[in-house]
């Protein structure tokens, strides 16, 4: 029973281990090189001037080779293989992530480690050219506007004036929080508002008199 069991077990050994050569292993990383600049170029594309982050570019290119080379690594052998799922397993991602869609680009990277590896051109090829095209169409055109925190304090102003310059902005725009006392206030506002419009609805709140101070803040991202 013992020997009927080793038996059945090389053979399935046999059938899933695979010797690569260095030509195809040149061959994977050639096809790897060739959906990760498929992948940096959506990346690049898919990303305004001042969403785009070079170093998570890079990171995303290395994620391509190292998937490649692990997927390489897996082939021939398969405890190395159910071993590396078991570890890839427990692996959480637990940076910030400021645009959803970037969790989509990690699984590409990954996904182009498997096509590559298994030299799976045409749908690692084709797959990529589709990813590209949906993440570039769904880009944006929002270039300039940033979510900001718009802190007013000041003391004897009527609040709707306020409230009326903030609703005259462009964009979705909220109030967080409404801090009334006796002698004084502090409005915080959640704004969308580019650059150039910034400093004249600073001005506007000014011009109302009463005013203590007026400050625009990024949100903190926990």
């Amino acid at each position: 029973m013992n020997q009927l069991f080793e038996e059945k077990m090389d053979q399935l050994l046999g059938a899933v281990a695979k010797d690569i050569g260095t030509s195809e292993i040149m061959i994977t990383l050639g096809m790897a090189a060739l959906f990760a600049a498929i992948l940096w170029i959506a990346y690049r594309f898919a990303h305004t001037r001042d969403s785009y982050e070079p170093k998570f570019a890079v990171t995303l290119i290395v994620l391509s080779f190292v998937s490649t080379i692990l997927m390489d690594l897996i082939q021939t052998n398969l405890a190395l293989s159910l071993g590396m799922l078991g570890s890839l397993s427990i692996v959480r991602f637990r940076t910030n992530i400021k645009d959803p869609r970037d969790i989509g680009f990690i699984i590409w990277s990954m996904a182009i480690g498997i096509a590559a590896a298994t030299e799976s051109l045409l749908i690692g090829l084709v797959g990529s050219v589709i990813l590209a095209a949906v993440m570039i169409l769904t880009k944006g055109s929002r270039e300039r506007t940033n979510q900001m925190l718009l802190i007013v304090r000041g003391s004897d102003v009527d609040l709707n004036r306020i409230q009326a310059i903030v609703d005259h902005m462009e964009g979705i725009n909220t109030i967080k929080a409404k801090n009334i006392l006796s002698d004084s206030f502090e409005l915080v506002y959640e704004v969308n508002v580019s650059d150039a419009e910034s400093n004249d609805v600073i001005d506007n709140i000014f011009e109302l008199g009463g005013i203590d101070s007026v400050n625009l803040l990024a949100p903190h991202l926990s």
